[in-house]
């Protein structure tokens, strides 16, 4: 297995992009694309990220292509409403499509929608189509679903990120690419997962400049409620460790990194750390999501390098999954957990430095 390979996020702030451009090899490995949604008017995705416009859009894939990087545009909403299959919805949306494509110069899209896939691979054979995680794809025969509309790359549900087995059937059975997403920070099998993002769906379409209701917060507030309930949570999620990136070479060399609603901090913090395959601190402080947040809310610290020396991965990618039967990420929460650490990169992340 060579140099591992990294799709990042674009979180619509340049400085970040600088820092991104300036960090695309690193330690043996490199950085492969950027990925970024693009003009809310023509699809939704599934984070909120501020308005967009198509030459804002023009601006950013062209430095991220200058930079000899590929750029992999955003289709990945669950919802686009009940005429989303519409001639005057599908029209405009292709269309888009190729201009992106064919003018711009993305290299790539990351879809959710299996028959928007295929729609997109009819009519761009050249083009990378990713099943986005938002596809829930987490057996073989969904993997093999996905495929055979169209898409070269596949990133599965977090929730099997540990099930190495698993993980090489559908890469065995497809012969597709899998990207595998280390450090999104949701719960394990959420039972609020296809709500929230079918919420965000229809909320990334509406211009955005900062501003939130209360109800914009419901889903995150109750997942961090969850974590603070039961801290085992955090255990059971489904991210990999820098350090534990290249025991998936018989799957794949391929990750993404989540962070496109995060700061700069983060988004640097976490690149380099998987570049570098070792990070010394908090692993928490790599996450996004509601793990992110239930760390900065209760000052919580999961020694990372602990972690690796108690050999969590091995446990963790051979257990049996049956979480009622068993209390393991509860006992490594309540031994590695700590409360009321005020890390240095917690003081970055507040603007404290």
């Amino acid at each position: 297995m060579s140099g591992l390979e990294f799709s990042v996020p674009y979180n619509n702030d340049p400085e970040t992009l600088d820092e991104i451009l300036r960090l695309r090899e690193r330690n043996g490995n490199r950085i492969r694309e950027v990925y970024l949604s693009g003009p809310q008017e023509y699809a939704g995705a599934g984070r909120i990220a501020p308005e967009m416009g198509y030459d804002d859009l023009e601006a950013v894939v062209g430095r991220i292509r200058a930079a000899g990087l590929g750029a992999n545009l955003l289709l990945n909403s669950v919802c686009e409403g009940d005429d989303w299959y519409s001639p005057a919805v599908l029209g405009p949306t292709m269309e888009y499509v190729r201009r992106a494509h064919e003018e711009l110069g993305v290299s790539a899209v990351t879809i959710a929608n299996p028959l928007y896939i295929r729609e997109v691979r009819r009519r761009f054979p050249k083009l990378e189509i990713c099943a986005s995680v938002l596809g829930d794809i987490d057996c073989v025969s969904k993997a093999v679903v996905f495929r055979k509309a169209g898409a070269d790359v596949i990133t599965p549900s977090v929730d099997i990120n540990r099930d190495l087995g698993l993980l090489a059937r559908i890469r065995e059975a497809t012969g597709a690419e899998i990207k595998l997403m280390v450090n999104e920070g949701c719960l394990a099998h959420c039972a609020f997962r296809k709500f929230h993002f079918n919420y965000i769906a229809h909320k990334s379409r509406r211009p955005y400049a900062g501003k939130t209701r209360p109800e914009d917060n419901v889903f995150s507030l109750n997942c961090l409620a969850l974590c603070r309930a039961d801290r085992s949570q955090i255990l059971k999620s489904g991210w990999v460790r820098p350090e534990d990136a290249r025991r998936y070479a018989g799957v794949t060399s391929c990750f993404k990194l989540v962070g496109r609603t995060s700061s700069k901090s983060m988004v640097v913090r976490a690149i380099e750390a998987y570049m570098d395959e070792r990070w010394e601190g908090d692993l928490l402080e790599l996450m996004a999501g509601s793990l992110y947040s239930a760390g900065m809310s209760g000052l919580l610290h999961l020694d990372n390098r602990s972690l690796g020396e108690m050999g969590f991965f091995d446990r963790v990618t051979s257990c049996d999954h049956q979480c009622d039967r068993c209390t393991y990420c509860g006992e490594v929460a309540l031994r590695l957990l700590r409360s009321g650490v005020f890390t240095p990169e917690k003081m970055t992340d507040l603007g404290f430095r």
